[in-house]
């Protein structure tokens, strides 16, 4: 196909979607495409400031010799056109599950790694093409590792004369030597490119920064909420006890006065329903005021796997009681600054939650700990009925319960995971499908 009609086409396309994914998945599919460059294998890795990385995003190709014939042979006998290929994408549940993905997570390049020859192609905006890499000294034989090729062509992309990230092809499996003339076309395409990735780049971060700020706007209005209903919450607690432990007092006074006279049965029985109730209603008050005082932290170095040892302790009797099978993975874990109370009450009312779920039939709980880079991540999982999606919205507001039996303090645990943030992390799975 003539390069500047390929040009003209792929351009068209692009214009239809702002998608980042999509764009890549264009190009990539151009430089592996027979018709059109014909590359083995083809990356695209992008520029990330922040973090000082040139960080792979997307590989298109086969990820073995017997994959590439397999595929080769199929395209012979479908002879698609480029458009027909490009239409892929829309079929590809995510990039995650693309084969090359995996390799692709593995290219992570720091930008002043100056012996990459990714960095120098990134840096001095001209393609590098490497021949024979794993006789040149000079190259990284690390990276070539990684790419089991030492013949590469590298491809800067640029928009407004910076380079965005490169563009990273081979001919590992049909082991076809990259011509003067490949590299000179791929760069002329490349170049045109990086200005549409560069677009979409700056269109998702756009998103994800509105979708940031109507987060933040969102979580402003429920700290708002949260505030005063705190505030009214202790101003009605403290109000409602006196009265209250007044009646509950002056009931039980009233129990002992008449639990001598067997034929005041009735107003015995009356009474004990008063006590009860007024113990319930003691209850709720001290949930309230925990609610009210829920963001006053008290941060010591704490084991979150002792936290949870406990918790499996005293609800040993229950789970055996309600058949249910308790599952445990605690990988070791550094301390780290928690408010051990706080974090204790948290996972014991999602462990609650889990076995309520599974009555009256049983089943199987499991909890997980392990490290993930900075943080500790803490799997709770069960196999009951799980939460009905027109609850799940409603589950973090103040008093809202499904619950014959229950105060609907939901917010309490989600404030206190929110006050751990810059130490801990939980991600708890409620569900196991």
């Amino acid at each position: 196909m003539d390069k500047t009609l390929l040009f003209i086409k792929v351009s068209e396309v692009m214009h239809g979607s702002l998608d980042l994914g999509k764009r890549m998945y264009i190009i990539l599919t151009c430089a592996t495409a027979g018709c059109a460059f014909g590359f083995s294998r083809a990356f695209l890795l992008l520029k990330n400031k922040q973090s000082g990385f040139l960080e792979g995003e997307m590989g298109v190709g086969p990820v073995s010799q017997e994959d590439a014939n397999k595929i080769w042979c199929q395209m012979s006998q479908e002879k698609r056109s480029l458009e027909e290929l490009i239409t892929d994408y829309d079929k590809i549940p995510g990039r995650e599950s693309m084969p090359l993905f995996p390799l692709v997570k593995k290219m992570r390049v720091p930008l002043d790694r100056k012996d990459n020859p990714l960095i120098q192609c990134l840096e001095q905006k001209k393609p590098v093409k490497i021949a024979r890499g794993s006789q040149n000294n000079r190259i990284n034989q690390e990276f070539l590792y990684l790419l089991e090729t030492d013949e590469f062509v590298c491809i800067p992309l640029l928009a407004n004369d910076e380079s965005v990230g490169v563009l990273l092809a081979d001919n590992l499996y049909s082991q076809k030597p990259i011509s003067n003339e490949d590299v000179q076309s791929l760069a002329f395409f490349a170049n045109q490119m990086g200005v549409a990735i560069e677009e979409a780049y700056l269109h998702r971060r756009l998103m994800e920064n509105r979708q940031k700020i109507i987060d933040m706007e969102r979580e402003l209005r429920k700290s708002y909420v949260m505030a005063s209903l705190g505030e009214t919450s202790a101003y009605l607690a403290h109000e409602i006890r006196n009265p209250l432990v007044a009646i509950g007092g002056m009931s039980r006074s009233i129990l002992k006065m008449i639990e001598r006279f067997p034929e005041l049965k009735v107003i015995k029985e009356k009474i004990e329903i008063i006590i009860r109730e007024e113990e319930r209603l003691e209850d709720l008050l001290s949930k309230t005021l925990d609610f009210a005082q829920m963001d006053e932290l008290i941060l010591k170095p704490g084991n979150i796997n002792e936290i949870i040892e406990e918790i499996c302790h005293l609800i040993e009797d229950e789970l055996k009681k309600r058949n249910i099978e308790l599952l445990k993975n605690l990988t070791s874990l550094p301390l780290v600054l928690i408010d051990g109370n706080k974090i204790k009450q948290v996972l014991f009312n999602l462990v609650q939650n889990s076995i309520e779920s599974m009555y009256p039939g049983g089943g199987s709980l499991y909890i997980k700990t392990r490290k993930e880079e900075n943080f500790i991540k803490i799997e709770i999982i069960d196999t009951g009925r799980g939460i009905p999606f027109q609850v799940k919205e409603k589950i973090f507001q103040p008093f809202f319960t499904t619950k014959t039996k229950g105060s609907g303090l939901g917010p309490v645990s989600y404030t206190h995971l929110r006050a751990h943030e810059t130490s801990l992390h939980l991600v708890c799975r409620l569900l196991l499908e």
